[in-house]
Order: structure tokens, then C-alpha cells, then sequence
């Protein structure tokens, strides 16, 4: 395998008129984000709140829209599209497939959220509720369980299918989002628009993985410094930003097939003996009962819960989760989409969506489940003031206080941290490889980036995290989600309305569905 220069029909060096004019804007954000930190992080929540209160509503039709997409693709005769010839087996098997997916698209942020989240819903509630009240912890985790199923999975494996269908089956030798409209922009993705595209791409997949990251690092911040009896401090959380980048190295120079595989598999293997050893140490019957409950709940009142937005009064709650999730989901969905793209070799149309979902939702349900339910029962029975934790020190310090509460709760803390750490690499590996895809000029199946791109593109992707965590808290981090939402919306709608086009020319439906003698 080639893996710098020119191997076979490829040109693995970047292409500085997608590298340059990204790395401008993105070193600009940063410099400006630390040196100006007050200033910045005024601006960018004005922005925020103006940008979700006028175009929001517009995430939650489009995020509908992706849940009937995902249902005709599976059940029509578009799921019967493989991606490679027709004799090829996957590339990857089941396990580690479902394994690199879940933990480059959702691992981390859902190990945290799972825990945060609900608390947030108790203490600032939708639907009118009063904070703490019965009614608060009968909507808490139905929300939690809406954000992290139909809003979050569709996006990702509906982006993946015309970027798939490009590489495998156009046999088009670049994997770039970009490269997925050329049905829709003809000849255009080669020049000015094309480079626009992945210009827009990398920016926003940088600012979306600065979100992930700027929440991560302060995690293990604090649950290493309770574990070790310090105090948690920016220097701590530089020493962790310096392991990941350890790990990612590592990850790097043994490649993708073992790099990324073999990390998200022991991740895996780390995030269900967390969840069993909580599932059995803690109250398995209150753990199992509030999700029974909640999910009923949450199906009982899907339409209802998905396109509330409060117009009669002055709350945020939809602007603040629903939509913020649909946008954050959106900023991901392109990266997800190439990176699904890339593992997913000799699968088809039916096998990418239907195990996508199922795998993705269940192992999201199963962590929130747990973790959550956990959650709400030590708030509820007074184990831990949990939400007074989140309202005077922040999400972090409130899902160190929960997990302490564990038996071994010490020992829980250091799992929480290796994979936290871990995840913080898959996710800089994997954010580095489909962006150092996007920046090479002609890339070919059977080829991958140059470590040298890589690492570049890390190291910038580090720099935003950075910005991230010097402007601290969770509204900067939501402020990088959304914005990277808006801008990725361009290059989904281009792919999607491109897929279409390109089943439709090559008349794949009929060859696919051509009943065998």
C-alpha cells in the first residue's frame, strides 16, 4: 500500500488550495480565541442565539426528513446497491465495523452526556415542568433517549450512502464530499466550488470535533484530579491533551486497519464492563424500569417532543437541546459519512443503514440507560445533590460527583479516564484521517493519506480544542456545534440530491433488482 508520493493512479500530496485557504481561517479562530477570550466567546454566544432562534426550526424538518430517507433506502430496492463487486466480502467484520463507527461518531460525548444531560433536563425541564418535580424526571431522560436515537443516527448513515455509491461503485478516486455532488455540479467540483465544499467541510468538522474535545478534556481533568486528590487545572489538562496526542501517534503509524480498529475495539470492550459493573452495582431494577418507562414515554410522545419549539413563551429548552443536537448531528454527518464510507467496502445500501442504526441507537440507549437511569436514581433517593453539583461547578464536576457515588468509585474514575483518553485519540485519528483525505490531491481505493498530512491536520485540530477549553464551559462547545451544523447542510444537500441522480443514470435499481435465474 502506498502511503506518501504517488502510488499507483494516486497523488497522495496535499492540495495546498484546500489546505492553505482552511488553515488561514482556521489558525485565525484560534488566535483570536485565546488572545482574545472574553471577547470571542460574547460574540459567538450572540451569534448562537440569534442563528437557533431564526433557522433552527429548519434542523428539526430536515432531521425528520433524514429518519423517512433512511427508511426508503432500507426497504426499497435502493437497498440492494453493494458497495464493491458483487462477490466481495466486507472489509471489516461486524463487531469491529459497528465498534470504529460508534466510537469516531458518538463514544465520548455520549459517556458524558449520558450523565449530564439527564441533570440538565431535572434542573432546567421542558414542557413546562418545575425543576425536580416528578414531571421533570418523567420527561428527563425521554428527551435524552430522542436526542441520542432518531435525531442523532440518520444523519450519519444517509450522508454515507452517496459518498459509499461514488468510491465503490463510480469508482471516483478522490474520497471527498465534494466529490459525491459531481452528478449535481458537473465538472465544477474541479475547481472553485469543489475547493469551496471541502474548504466549508474541514472547517466545520474541525469546529465540531473542538466541541467533543473541548467537553472530553475537562472530564478526565476532573476525575483524574479527584482520583489523585488535586485540584483540576489547565496544566492537567494540557498533560492530557499531550497522552492523547501519544496514542493518536501510535494510532497513526500503525494505520487504519489496526490504528483505529484495534483502539475502538478495546474501547468498546472498556464502555461495556463500565456499564455492566453499573448495571450490576447499582439499582438494576430503578435502571431498567426508567428506561422501559422512558422509552415508552418518548415513542408515546414523538411528534410532539421532536418538533416543540416554545414559540408562546420565553424559553430555549428546543433551541438550547433539540435543535442544538440536530445541529451538532448535521456538523458531523459529512465526517461520518466518509468515514463510513471508507469501512464499509462490500456491504450493501440495507446492511450500512439497518446494522448502522440498530447498532448505533442500541449501543447509545444501553450507555444512557445505564448510566443515566443511575443518574436520576441517586438524585432522586439523595445519594448525591447531583444537579446542585452541575448548577456550581459545571458538567464535569457533576459527573465526577455521580461517579464517585459507585462502588470502587476510584477505580470507576480511572476506567472513565483510559477511555475518555482513548476516545480522544480515535477521535483526532479518525477527524485527521477523513480531512487529510479531503486535502489530498487524488486519492485512489487501496491508498491512504500521508502521516505527515495527518499529523498536520491533528495538530491544527488540537489547536481548536484548545480555543475550545481556554474559553471553557459548555456554551463555546455548543457554539462550535451549531455553527459547524449550518455549514455542512451545503455539502449534504449536494450529496444527497446527487445520489439520487446517480442511481437514476446508471440504472443501478434495475440491475440490482434484475431477479436471478
Amino acid at each position: 500500500m502506498a502511503t506518501n508520493g504517488k502510488g499507483e493512479g494516486a497523488d497522495l500530496r496535499p492540495d495546498l488550495k484546500i489546505l492553505v485557504p482552511a488553515t488561514v481561517v482556521l489558525l485565525g479562530i484560534i488566535a483570536c480565541s485565546i488572545l482574545f477570550t472574553e471577547t470571542s466567546e460574547k460574540v459567538l454566544k450572540a451569534a448562537y442565539s440569534v442563528f437557533t432562534h431564526n433557522t433552527g426550526t429548519l434542523y428539526l424538518w430536515v432531521t425528520v426528513g433524514m429518519m423517512f430517507l433512511c427508511a426508503f433506502f432500507m426497504f426499497s430496492s435502493y437497498g440492494n446497491i453493494k458497495f464493491g463487486e458483487e462477490d466481495e466480502k466486507p472489509e471489516f467484520n461486524n463487531f469491529s465495523w459497528i465498534a470504529m463507527m460508534f466510537c469516531s461518531g458518538v463514544a465520548g460525548a455520549v459517556m458524558f452526556w449520558s450523565i449530564v444531560e439527564p441533570l440538565f433536563n431535572l434542573a432546567y425541564p421542558p414542557k413546562f415542568a418545575e425543576p425536580l418535580s416528578r414531571e421533570s424526571f418523567e420527561w428527563a431522560m425521554s428527551y435524552v433517549l430522542l436526542h441520542w436515537g432518531p435525531v442523532t443516527w440518520p444523519w450519519y448513515m444517509v450522508t454515507a450512502l452517496p459518498i459509499c455509491y461514488m468510491f465503490y461503485k463510480r469508482k471516483k478516486p478522490v474520497l471527498r464530499i465534494s466529490a459525491a455532488a459531481e452528478p449535481v455540479l458537473g465538472n465544477k467540483v474541479n475547481g472553485g466550488i469543489g475547493k469551496g465544499i471541502e474548504i466549508f467541510f474541514i472547517i466545520g468538522l474541525m469546529f465540531s470535533n473542538a466541541a467533543v474535545m473541548g467537553v472530553s478534556v475537562p472530564i478526565v481533568n476532573h476525575a483524574l484530579a479527584q482520583t489523585l486528590g488535586i485540584e483540576p487545572s489547565f496544566t492537567l489538562e494540557m498533560i492530557i491533551l499531550a497522552v492523547s496526542a501519544c496514542i493518536f501517534t501510535a494510532s497513526v503509524s500503525m494505520g487504519l486497519n489496526k490504528g483505529i480498529k484495534m483502539l475502538s475495539d478495546a474501547n468498546v470492550v472498556i464502555a461495556l464492563s463500565m456499564v455492566f459493573f453499573c448495571l450490576v452495582a447499582g439499582p438494576t431494577v430503578f435502571i431498567v424500569d426508567n428506561f422501559t418507562n422512558s422509552f415508552g414515554h418518548m415513542v408515546g410522545n414523538f411528534w410532539d417532543m421532536i418538533f416543540w419549539t416554545d414559540p408562546y413563551t420565553e424559553g430555549s429548552f428546543p433551541q438550547d437541546w433539540t435543535i442544538f443536537y440536530a445541529l451538532w448531528m448535521a456538523s458531523y454527518g459529512p465526517f461520518m459519512g466518509l468515514f463510513i464510507a471508507r469501512i464499509s467496502r462490500g456491504r450493501t445500501v440495507r446492511n450500512v443503514i439497518g446494522m448502522g442504526l440498530a447498532g448505533g441507537i442500541a449501543g447509545s440507549y444501553m450507555i444512557h440507560a445505564v448510566f443515566g437511569g443511575y443518574t436520576m436514581w441517586a438524585q432522586l433517593t439523595g445519594v448525591v445533590d447531583a444537579v446542585a453539583t452541575l448548577k456550581a461547578s459545571g458538567g464535569p464536576a457533576a459527573l465526577v460527583a455521580v461517579l464517585s457515588t459507585l462502588p470502587a468509585g476510584s477505580v470507576v474514575l480511572i476506567g472513565y479516564c483510559i477511555f475518555s483518553t482513548i476516545f480522544l485519540a480515535t477521535s483526532v485519528d479518525s477527524c485527521a484521517y477523513v480531512i487529510s483525505c479531503s486535502a489530498t490531491t487524488k486519492l485512489v481505493p487501496g491508498h491512504e493519506p500521508t502521516r505527515g498530512h495527518r499529523f498536520y491536520w491533528a495538530a491544527v485540530q488540537a489547536g481548536l480544542a484548545l480555543a475550545a477549553i481556554t474559553m471553557g464551559g459548555l456554551g463555546p462547545v455548543k457554539v462550535f456545534a451549531n455553527f459547524s451544523g449550518a455549514l455542512m447542510l451545503i455539502p449534504i444537500a449536494f450529496a444527497v440530491a446527487a445520489w439520487f441522480k446517480m442511481v437514476k443514470e446508471d440504472k443501478a435499481l434495475e440491475m440490482c433488482c434484475t431477479p436471478k435465474k
